[in-house]
């Protein structure tokens, strides 16, 4: 969890598991009072969209919409990927994360003189099947699919990677900056369309397809 108040970061680490719904509204009332802030002073709400674990998604959008229609503020849903992608210096980035059920998530970005800009939508797929890059050298890979799956990312790919960081994970230090950058910007998300970003349409393999996408039984 994270706040952004002037263009500074101020960031506190949720409990893991069942405990983080429970403690989630303490952790961000302590954070506020630790900058002198109450929760009527927030401006508005943002949180990360995934795709990822779907318990943490529901939590973490659920909080936003609470905390967004309670205090009739504007909301902002901010792309996983996207925000692991602003943790690279490149300026040709692939964000790839383990999916589980033996598949990735993987999204283009490319930074310029407007920023960082997605340069195609997100995937859900096996690792095998990633494509080829455009132009063919200077990307950097982040994400810990670079290391869960390292034998199964297509040689042609992996040799358009100069760089690779496969320790970063998204974090709410980049959604906040980004969404402050977006609310400054006035572009804010929908409520109706601030919701979970799955990417993947099946939740669930049978032992068969696990097996079969390089999974365990």
């Amino acid at each position: 969890m994270a706040l952004s108040r002037d263009g500074n970061i101020v960031a506190t680490q949720l409990d893991a598991g069942p405990k983080q719904s429970e403690t989630a509204l303490t952790k961000l009332r302590d954070l506020l009072q630790g900058c002198g802030l109450r929760i009527e002073d927030i401006d508005a709400v943002a949180f990360g969209s995934g795709p990822g674990m779907f318990t943490g998604l529901r939590l973490g959008c659920g909080l936003a919409q609470g905390l967004a229609i309670g205090l009739s503020k504007p909301i902002v849903a901010v792309s996983s990927l996207h925000a692991l992608a602003a943790r690279s210096a490149g300026s040709r980035i692939v964000a790839a994360t383990d999916a589980r059920m033996g598949e990735i998530y993987i999204q283009r970005f490319l930074r310029g003189d407007a920023g960082l800009a997605a340069g195609g939508e997100p995937e859900c797929l096996p690792p095998e099947q990633v494509p080829a890059l455009s132009p063919e050298s200077g990307w950097h890979g982040i994400g810990n699919a670079f290391a869960v799956h390292v034998g199964r990312l297509p040689d042609l790919f992996m040799r358009s990677i100069e760089v690779v960081d496969a320790d970063a994970r998204p974090r709410a230090e980049e959604v906040a900056v980004i969404a402050a950058e977006r609310v400054a910007e006035g572009r804010t998300t929908p409520l109706d369309e601030a919701t979970p970003q799955y990417v993947r349409n099946k939740v669930a393999l049978t032992t068969r397809e696990r097996l079969a996408r390089g999974g365990r039984s």
